[in-house]
């Protein structure tokens, strides 16, 4: 399965209210209780409103134009990476990382934390190997850990091998040295 990821603009809103409200009715545990106040029967002005304030809110879209996930980066304090989920028939296929990929690239050089439950083992493992760590190990009042990713440092943070400079006297690309 391939997918491309799309930033939302308010005229999308219709797109992430069917996506967060199917995420919502399919796996309403996943997520802590003020996330479902935002649903389906949420005014548009609202969801407009959410995605004009929010950093991006970004839809995951399969090969046959369904939208299969959300993600979105919400600035109201620090970066934090919210409202994540991928449609069941959309799991274990790269789409989780493609999404969690655009929020990081978002976020760019600055740390970002999420709020994951304390009972979702799979999300806390799945973060875990996004690069997140827990911050803590008691849940809050609505029974979410916190996890955080710091931001890149710049000995750590090299551009992708096809963006870096070549090297004076290095081969050309595809080619081996004795060609």
């Amino acid at each position: 399965m391939t997918v491309r990821i799309e930033q939302l603009e308010p005229d999308d809103w219709r797109r992430w209210r069917d996506v967060r409200s199917r995420a919502l009715a399919l796996d309403p545990t996943a997520f802590a209780c003020s996330a479902h106040r935002l649903g389906p029967r949420t005014p548009e002005d609202q969801w407009r409103e959410r995605i004009a304030s929010a950093e991006g809110i970004f839809l995951a879209v399969d090969d046959a134009g369904e939208d299969v996930g959300m993600v979105g980066l919400s600035t109201a304090d620090a970066p934090e990476l919210i409202s994540m989920w991928v449609a069941p028939q959309a799991r274990r296929h790269g789409v989780g990382h493609a999404l969690v990929d655009a929020v990081v690239a978002r976020a760019g050089r600055r740390p970002l934390s999420l709020r994951v439950m304390a009972d979702n083992a799979a999300g806390i493992a799945f973060y875990a190997g996004c690069g997140f760590e827990l911050v803590g190990r008691e849940p809050d009042d609505e029974g979410t850990l916190t996890m955080r990713r710091d931001a890149p440092s710049a000995a750590t943070a090299w551009p992708a091998p096809t963006e870096r400079p070549p090297r004076p006297g290095a081969p050309r690309p595809g080619r081996s040295a004795d060609q």
